[in-house]
């Protein structure tokens, strides 16, 4: 039995902080292929459009999809992106009023290799252009940030070179999908962005690893650029062995970044940080020893109360605590000396489990969005999850976890042939039904389900239920609909 000592078993109703309703979730999203949360925005309203990579929605290998949530975490809409081969997206951008951007990677082109790949939709998801971006080898982004201007810079690596090794590559474009400027740099060892921020109106920073001839070793690489794409500095960082950098924040002055390090002699990687001023001068860095493999994936630091903390994303595969099969992760909490300060949990199950993005929310907490491959929650060869993280004094409790179809669009109007009284309820829902549904089920807002059916009911009882809000969803022909019921 797989035990789930997990934060993804996060199925909180609210946590009250400072007489306000606070919202945290666990969802679970999967079809019949293997499906893959990348990245992740919240809109002004508080809901959330994801990406990723899916082979759900038809035979192609990958497609490369947006996934639209409402504030609770619940589907609003999918579609999906690309050509016969494979798509994925990497990052989402929102520009308000106009529409999204998927930044991320394709085969579709027909170059033979991959390309990196940009999709432009309406607010909608209504496909408007897309477009490759080829130096002649293999190229991919793996971020992207929007500037002021509505240009968007884009990070990643290309192989086009006569080593055929990973070179940094970054491309600005305008709204149109038109090149501003390209830079390919690197040399004969492995170079790669991994992740970019934006630091000004005009200028960003970027860090991911670069290699070191003296040392024949690729450490970890940090730059600051204008958005016209000159170089204002640059620094390379790590002693012994391999560095990367996956993740880069501006906080109290200082750029804080993390990643992994992988020291010579050794076969596992460990965790990594180095904070720098904004002019690039070093402060301090560390590194953690461990036998087993545990590298920094993302952080973010929150401003809800008691503030100045941050949530740690890591991953590892220590045997002591964890599955065998693949990697599990962890977010911990951090206080503001990037200390551990001893709240965080685990997410242990069969197979993958990773994190691939962690933003700030819109109420000064974090959501997560990524994928595991545990048989147990996916319905294909993977499914994808996205969590919203709340009160840090009241982490999640335990759970088992609802998982809803990638695919479905859940209409949220009203169904005339269903009707359920008194609204609000204290001790008994009573159900009444026009039509045959193929499936009941009543969850809470952070989609723990407490009540689910395949037979037709005449009734439920409420009265064990705590005072809140629920979901009703039901299934006619197919087709979900969603009410609301509050609890007295």
């Amino acid at each position: 039995m797989v035990v789930l000592r997990s934060l993804f078993a996060i199925l909180l109703l609210f946590c009250t902080l400072d007489g306000k309703a606070q919202i945290s979730f666990n969802h679970i999203f999967g079809g019949t292929g293997y499906d893959r949360g990348e990245g992740i925005a919240q809109l002004p309203d508080s809901s959330y459009i994801l990406t990723g990579a899916s082979s759900s929605f038809e035979s192609a290998p990958s497609q490369a999809f947006l996934l639209k949530l409402n504030k609770y975490g619940f589907h609003v809409w999918s579609k999906e992106y690309g050509g016969a081969e494979f798509e994925e997206g990497r990052r989402v951008l929102f520009v308000p009023n106009y529409g999204y951007y998927i930044v991320g990677a394709s085969s579709s082109n027909g170059t033979g290799g991959f390309d990196g790949y940009v999709v432009f939709t309406d607010l909608s998801g209504n496909q408007q252009w897309e477009k490759w971006y080829d130096k002649g080898g293999w190229e991919r982004f793996h971020d992207a940030i929007l500037m002021l201007d509505t240009s968007i810079v884009m990070f990643g690596e290309t192989n086009a070179n006569p080593e055929e090794t990973e070179d940094q590559y970054a491309v600005r474009i305008d709204k149109d999908g038109t090149i501003l400027w390209e830079q390919q740099l690197g040399g004969v060892g492995v170079d790669y962005f991994n992740k970019g921020l934006k630091m000004t109106d005009t200028t960003f920073a970027v860090v991911g690893t670069a290699y070191l001839a003296d040392s024949l070793k690729s450490k970890a690489s940090i730059a600051y650029y204008h958005i016209d794409g000159s170089l204002i500095w640059d620094t390379l960082a790590g002693r012994n062995g391999e560095y990367i950098l996956n993740d880069v924040q501006f906080v109290s002055n200082r750029l804080m970044c993390v990643g992994e390090r992988l020291e010579t002699g050794k076969t596992d990687k460990d965790d990594y940080q180095i904070f720098l001023t904004a002019d690039g001068d070093f402060i301090s860095d560390g590194d953690s020893y461990s036998q087993y493999d545990n590298r920094y994936v993302g952080f973010v630091n929150y401003t809800a109360p008691p503030g100045d903390k941050y949530f740690l994303v890591t991953q590892g595969n220590n045997p002591l605590y964890d599955f065998v099969g693949g990697e599990d992760c962890y977010i911990n909490r951090f206080a503001a000396a990037f200390y551990w300060d001893g709240y965080g949990l685990p997410y242990s199950s069969l197979g993958q489990d990773q994190i691939n993005q962690i933003i700030q929310t819109n109420d000064g907490y974090a959501v997560t969005v990524g994928f595991h491959t545990d048989p147990g929650f996916s319905t294909g060869g993977s499914s994808l999850f996205v969590v919203k993280l709340g009160n840090d004094n009241a982490f999640p409790s335990n759970g088992s976890p609802v998982i809803y179809s990638i695919l479905s669009v859940e209409n949220l109007e009203n169904n005339p042939d269903l009707s359920f009284y008194p609204n609000p309820v204290s001790n008994l829902l009573y159900i009444d039904s026009k039509s045959t549904f193929d499936r009941m089920e009543v969850s809470d807002l952070s989609g723990k389900q407490i009540f689910s059916t395949d037979h037709p009911v005449s009734s439920i009882e409420t009265a064990s239920w705590n005072s809140g809000t629920y979901l009703l969803r039901f299934s006619v022909n197919g087709n979900w609909y969603v009410r609301k019921v509050v609890k007295m």
